[in-house]
């Protein structure tokens, strides 16, 4: 059964084929926007919290005005009903907008806050494990620089677009992207993880990677059950090739485990681990 087509506007429900802003839009000319991606799993959006609040990080960064925008519970019941009219009976992939909504040239006329939800059905529920790992390489065309921007998403995704043409075209379900000291801190859209000799390792947010929210899950599951967890300033291509897993997370995807980097080869053993433990996770309700 095909989900209906609506979105929010500032808080409002709209048939999403209907225009909702002009050419003036400041994310449209600027970039001048954040954005959260959320899966909803049984009609509630995991692992909220975190959402919000780099949702607000994001937002006071970019100097936004919060005057007017939705507390935490009033945002996630505007995306629950969204979900729900839009009959979406799977898990689903609900992606927040916010943007400047005043217009003028570089310098805003005004800093008001204006958001869109939209929602997609994923047609499953709950997490799964592929048992073929992911072919990734190595993006150094551009690398990430630590900013202020870095450790959430905002309309500013050049770098993300451009690798990801580059793993289209290279035919790589996905790549690496480095930051200034060329150590890999995050693909295209995951957080990255390595494990040797049994212990996780994971870049710290200060290298330049986005903070993740299943980055964040990830590593407290793992400390909870005694798995060793070491962040870092990010993994050396030597350190990768060395390594005994690697694995990519999202709170779209949740874990992909990578089969192959360059020449070599990896199991996953670590990582359906952690899966396992993410569903058990999610079942007891830590949303």
């Amino acid at each position: 059964m095909h989900s209906r087509s609506y979105l929010v506007y500032d808080g409002l429900l709209r048939n999403s084929n209907t225009p909702v802003f002009k050419s003036t839009n400041r994310a449209f000319r600027y970039g001048d926007a954040v954005f959260e991606t959320v899966r909803v799993h049984k009609g509630e959006p995991l692992f909220w919290n975190h959402h919000y609040e780099r949702l607000m990080l994001g937002m006071s960064v970019m100097r936004f005005s919060l005057k007017g925008f939705p507390s935490r519970n009033r945002l996630k019941e505007q995306i629950c009903n969204l979900v729900v009219k839009s009959r979406i009976f799977y898990d689903a992939r609900v992606r927040i907008t916010v943007f400047r909504s005043g217009e003028g040239t570089y310098t805003p006329i005004s800093n008001a806050a204006s958001w869109i939800i939209e929602a997609n059905s994923l047609n499953q529920t709950g997490y799964d494990f592929s048992g073929k790992g992911v072919m990734v390489d190595i993006y150094n065309d551009i690398l990430k620089q630590h900013t202020p921007f870095s450790s959430f998403k905002n309309g500013a995704s050049q770098i993300y677009v451009l690798a990801g043409l580059y793993a289209k075209e290279n035919l790589y379900d996905d790549v690496l992207i480095l930051n200034s000291e060329e150590r890999a801190v995050e693909s295209v859209s995951s957080s990255l993880f390595w494990v040797k000799n049994g212990t996780i390792y994971t870049p710290l947010i200060s290298s330049g990677s986005v903070d993740g929210v299943m980055r964040r899950q990830i590593v407290d599951i793992a400390s909870k059950n005694r798995i060793p967890v070491i962040e870092n300033s990010g993994a050396s291509i030597e350190e990768l090739m060395q390594a005994d897993e690697i694995f990519l997370t999202n709170v779209i995807v949740g874990i992909k485990w990578v089969g192959a980097l360059r020449e070599r080869r990896f199991y996953c053993e670590k990582s359906k681990e952690l899966y396992h433990l993410l569903n058990n996770y999610i079942r007891d309700d830590h949303l």
